[in-house]
């Protein structure tokens, strides 16, 4: 990662020198590190295992405090609900590995430095890899340069710097080229014969007619058939990876309203009016809003027209400077806004520069003095303004930005705002083929700015805004109700008496699972979903706030991890026996017959017709979705005499074939439709080896008794 990356993102982030120095070790190492626990990790409690194999405390804290601060790095905001995606994101990665690596192991297979080299320095190198050496004029990775850059950095002996490249480019190229050997095994496993493509071929060419009659299902009432919990508990155990649950419980609850009112955003716009003409009359703009603690911090710097992006955008932009805008609402907020200056900039600049760095981007320790790095910055400018030297010369020899460098110090074009302010105002407020030296808080650039494109107008703007917020009596109130609510209910009993003697809404959530992070009807809510697991059926809580809520709330039940029970199984399967049921006496009703008219004859209807079935079909108008109805339509038994009671999915049949017949076969060769299924098996094979194998596998989640 470049220094001109961080500068970017504004995040501390691995610099790329650390990077090459740890692959170093690894290739002199000859090792898997991927499969290794990293021997400067400390032990922690598990938060899970996998077929046996530990998921540290540690290892996940550290993963998802990583993923948090690279989110973070892109100006992602992350909130409560974020923050448990990517927990749940690093435990399905950390599973995913040890299946894989379990998988490998048992297999024999293994990705060695040998492979590792031969992948970095080839056209196969991961993109973000290559990047950091392509040719800016070519397009072309440079595995030459590559090369030379490893050859020319010492081995680090930080063990948390070999740790984090290890996790963060390492473990995942080798985890990916495993997971690469492993499907071309799964995936060239796949055959299909050809005597079975000549047979579909052959099937998907056949068509019948038939005659048959059929009597519904809801010829008996359902009221007159019964099934008890026995009978459905047999279904489930000849059914059991159909029923399978998680561990989770039932909760019924009611919500207390602690958002904002009418009157806290009244009080809001008239206390944001009061600051208007106060706001006005600053000196410094900047300074005043954040001594006035605004929602949206001061940008020192100018933002083109195009990229402004407010409500009462026109309004604010046709301000002469100094004028003020507002109050208006900003969603849920309030704002002033004040025109500073504007000026007209381009919306993109290209520029190239040489770094001499005077800190560590990642630790934030000086790397040079600040008076070494201005000199050798002016000899720089002063080598290249006289010719005596060029600056892709230069760039080379001397700039700390490795990402730029192998592009001879090419940055490409970037936006407005992108960069840290000094390098950014230089960029922007110059013009086209300016140079000169801009000191940053990561040591001395020299620029050369070298387009600038798309000139339009520009605007200083500074923003006075505040959310609306619930006043302490807006809270107090909705605190107070929830609190008398559930002292009066401190019973399954009470709770539902007092939810009618106050006429409040009875919310319900049937499934909470253990590792659940919201709740319908709450949003983001992990330490109510924790209580609900800390407690067992029957208990009512005491007021838990959840966002501008408070919420009380009675577990009404739970349900083990394993199979579900009658109760639970009972929507889906009744129907399923009591079809069963129907059909046994509806084939009764259908009573003995020698023939398809006499069979109608039994139970009073018509015969009916449909032609041209085919194999392939799923529905035909006549007796609409009955798979078995078409298999019988291609039974040859059914050529001479009528089939006994065919139980469907609406009603039993009988029926005979009256004619069949095979039509022309299509263009398709056998060997085309051939490797085409074979293509799409492949396919699906990419996508559904990943589930066999976690279903396959003991996954044991401790993740709430470890406090997440």
């Amino acid at each position: 990662m470049s220094i001109i990356q961080t500068i970017r993102d504004k995040a501390a982030v691995l610099v790329f020198g650390i990077i090459a120095i740890s692959l170093i070790g690894f290739l002199v190492q000859d090792a898997f590190v991927g499969g290794a626990r990293n021997p400067f990790q400390s032990e922690a409690k598990d938060v899970g295992k996998v077929n046996g194999s530990e998921i540290t405390k540690s290892e996940f804290d550290e993963r998802v405090k990583n993923t948090e601060a690279q989110y973070q790095g892109q100006g992602y905001r992350v909130d409560e609900s974020m923050r448990q995606q990517i927990q749940e994101q690093i435990w399905e990665a950390l599973i995913n590995k040890q299946l894989i690596a379990d998988e490998a192991k048992k297999l024999g297979l293994g990705f060695t430095s040998k492979e590792f080299t031969h992948l970095l320095f080839s056209e196969k190198a991961p993109e973000e890899f290559k990047r950091q050496f392509t040719d800016p004029k070519t397009g072309t990775y440079n595995i030459e340069a590559a090369r030379n850059a490893f050859k020319s950095i010492q081995r680090t002996k930080d063990p948390e710097q070999l740790r984090q490249i290890n996790e963060q480019l390492i473990d995942p190229i080798i985890l990916s080229q495993l997971q690469v050997k492993l499907m071309d095994i799964y995936s060239n496993g796949v055959y299909l014969p050809k005597w079975l493509v000549e047979k579909q071929q052959a099937e998907s060419n056949q068509v019948s007619d038939i005659s048959f009659v059929g009597i519904s299902y809801s010829t008996i009432a359902d009221s007159t058939v019964k099934i008890t919990d026995a009978a459905i508990n047999e279904y489930i155990q000849a059914h059991k990876n159909d029923f399978k649950q998680e561990r989770s419980k039932s909760i019924a609850y009611v919500l207390f309203n602690a958002a904002p009112n009418h009157t806290d955003s009244t009080n809001l716009w008239n206390k944001i009016e009061t600051l208007k003409p106060q706001f006005a009359a600053a000196t410094d703009a900047g300074v005043f809003v954040t001594r006035n603690g605004t929602k949206s911090p001061f940008y020192d710097g100018y933002i083109n027209k195009s990229r402004i992006q407010v409500p009462a955008k026109d309004s604010i932009l046709s301000l002469a400077p100094g004028q003020v805008y507002g109050p208006y609402y900003d969603g849920n907020s309030i704002a002033l806004a004040r025109v500073i200056g504007t000026k007209v900039l381009p919306d993109s600049v290209r520029a190239r520069h040489i770094l001499i760095a005077t800190m560590d981007p990642q630790s934030g320790q000086p790397t040079m003095a600040d008076s070494t790095a201005k000199n050798r910055i002016d000899s720089i400018q002063q080598a290249i303004a006289k010719g005596s030297a060029s600056f892709e010369t230069l760039v080379v020899q001397y700039s700390d930005d490795q990402g730029s460098k192998e592009r001879f110090g090419d940055l490409g074009y970037f936006p407005n705002g992108q960069m840290v302010k000094e390098f950014n105002d230089f960029c922007f407020e110059g013009k086209t083929g300016d140079k000169g030296v801009v000191k940053t808080q990561y040591g001395y650039h020299y620029i050369e700015i070298q387009d600038q494109k798309n000139f339009e107008q520009a605007y200083k703007i500074a923003y006075l805004s505040k959310n609306i917020e619930a006043s302490k009596e807006t809270d107090d109130a909705a605190s107070s109700a929830a609190t008398q609510f559930a002292s009066a209910s401190r019973t399954a009993k009470t709770f539902d008496e007092n939810i009618l003697k106050e006429k409040l809404n009875k919310r319900l959530a049937e499934t909470v699972r253990e590792m659940d992070y919201q709740i319908p009807g709450l949003g983001a809510s992990r330490a109510f979903v924790k209580w609900v697991f800390n407690n067992k059926a029957g208990t009512v809580s005491e007021p838990i706030s959840v966002g501008d809520q408070y919420v009380v709330a009675l577990i009404t039940g739970e349900k083990a991890k394993g199979l579900q029970s009658a109760a639970t199984a009972r929507l889906m399967v009744e129907p399923i026996l009591r079809n069963k049921e129907k059909a046994k006496q509806l084939a009764q009703k259908l009573g003995k017959f020698s023939s398809i008219d006499e069979a109608a004859k039994n139970v009073a209807q018509e015969v009916q017709q449909v032609d041209s079935i085919r194999l392939s079909d799923n529905f035909k108008p006549g007796f609409g979705n009955e798979p078995i109805l078409i298999g019988a339509a291609f039974n040859k038994e059914y050529q001479s005499k009528v089939s006994a009671p065919l139980t469907g999915n609406s009603g039993v049949y009988a029926m005979v074939i009256k004619n069949s017949s095979s039509l022309p076969g299509g263009d398709a060769s056998v060997e085309d439709q051939r490797s085409a299924t074979m293509m799409q098996m492949k396919q699906m094979m990419s996508f559904g080896w990943m589930q066999a194998l976690k279903e396959a596998a003991k996954i044991d989640d401790f993740r709430l008794k470890a406090g997440y």
